[in-house]
């Protein structure tokens, strides 16, 4: 499981059916390290501010503004969503270029437009394909949350 602590900052009624919003602070993993000083990686991720992500979740019982909570998401659903996000663009860059090689053995532009239009093709796939995974599992089943005191 991966766990994250996030904020609620608003709970939105909606009849029988409430949820929360809530904010999470990804952090990079140079903020742990002790060489981020002299490491390059570190000092390019000092550039780059700490980016804040929402999500919609369930209202529970105990929830209110300002508080934290804890989100857990399955491995299961973690290793299924990259390899929808990474591995659906790669098959189709591997397989467009194939396929130009197969119709143009000499022209190597060709073979780089015909592999790069597929990897464009990917990654409309791979967004729609996405698109759909989260419209199948709601947050609920994705996500529990536990109020931290």
């Amino acid at each position: 499981m991966i766990r994250e602590t996030g904020r609620i900052i608003a709970i939105e009624e909606q009849g029988e059916k409430s949820t929360a919003h809530i904010e999470c602070i990804s952090k990079s993993a140079c903020s742990s390290c002790q060489n981020k000083s002299d490491c390059g990686v570190g000092v390019v991720s000092k550039a780059f501010s700490d980016k804040t992500h929402q999500f919609e979740v369930p209202f529970q019982q105990g929830m209110k503004k300002d508080s934290y909570v804890e989100l857990q998401i399955n491995n299961n659903d973690l290793v299924t969503s990259a390899v929808v996000v990474y591995l659906v663009p790669l098959f189709f860059f591997l397989v467009g270029a194939l396929i130009a090689k197969q119709l143009s053995d000499y022209n190597e532009g060709v073979i780089i437009s015909i592999s790069i239009l597929s990897a464009a093709v990917g990654f409309a796939v791979s967004r729609l394909l996405s698109n759909k995974i989260l419209h199948q599992k709601h947050f609920d089943k994705i996500i529990s949350c536990k109020i931290k005191t």
